[in-house]
């Protein structure tokens, strides 16, 4: 039951209560509007329309570029190494990875990240992963995939499952509060199948 509906439920008790006072003892009065709280879950501390079902990344991991790397070449730069994707990403709001091969049906992504937002609500980034069809022509989002980093400038990691070996993959970086602040750091990602990189026209999203 929504908040709104409690609250309403809760004052036509109080009204019933104070009614009757005036033909009955108070002590039945108040055990009646004590009995219609507990009845309708008004002691809950918290309603299940607050819950928070989004996936944050704990702590852990660390990202360190290779010394090759150049990090300023472009707003985001993706570099292979053996079975590992380097991303930075420098002030951006909404941006992706070129495609790369997932080598397995798990991928292990370390980020990192900054804002110059100090609100809570505008501490995260999130990342999620979309899969490339086979003709090339449109990408479908990997389910359960959004996961959000703290951009606190410390490390957080997390392995994302669902994914297909051998099937290609970009993963989406954005913040949602792009309109006002930015976010710069990077990724780890962990489990490719190839070292081989591509772009591809504009592809139809799906999902």
């Amino acid at each position: 039951m929504k908040l709104s509906r409690k609250l309403a439920a809760l004052a036509m008790a109080v009204l019933l209560a104070v009614s009757l006072t005036a033909c009955s003892p108070k002590q039945v009065a108040q055990d009646m509007v004590v009995h219609l709280v507990h009845k309708l879950g008004l002691v809950e501390e918290s309603d299940e329309d607050d819950t928070d079902t989004t996936t944050k990344a704990p702590a852990g991991g660390s990202v360190e570029f290779p010394a090759e790397m150049d990090t300023t070449a472009a707003r985001v730069v993706t570099y292979p190494v053996e079975d590992t994707l380097y991303v930075s990403f420098n002030g951006i709001a909404n941006r992706s990875t070129e495609y790369f091969v997932a080598g397995g049906d798990s991928m292990t992504v370390t980020g990192y990240a900054t804002t110059e937002a100090s609100n809570e609500k505008y501490m995260y980034f999130k990342i999620a992963f979309w899969e490339l069809s086979d003709d090339k022509t449109m990408t479908s989002y990997v389910p359960d995939s959004t996961i959000y980093y703290c951009a606190d400038g410390a490390d957080y990691q997390y392995n994302v499952t669902g994914l297909t070996a051998g099937k290609q993959y970009k993963i989406t970086i954005s913040y949602d509060n792009g309109n006002k602040y930015y976010v710069t750091g990077g990724l780890k990602v962990e489990g490719l199948g190839s070292t081989e990189l591509n772009t591809y026209g504009d592809d139809t999203t799906t999902g």
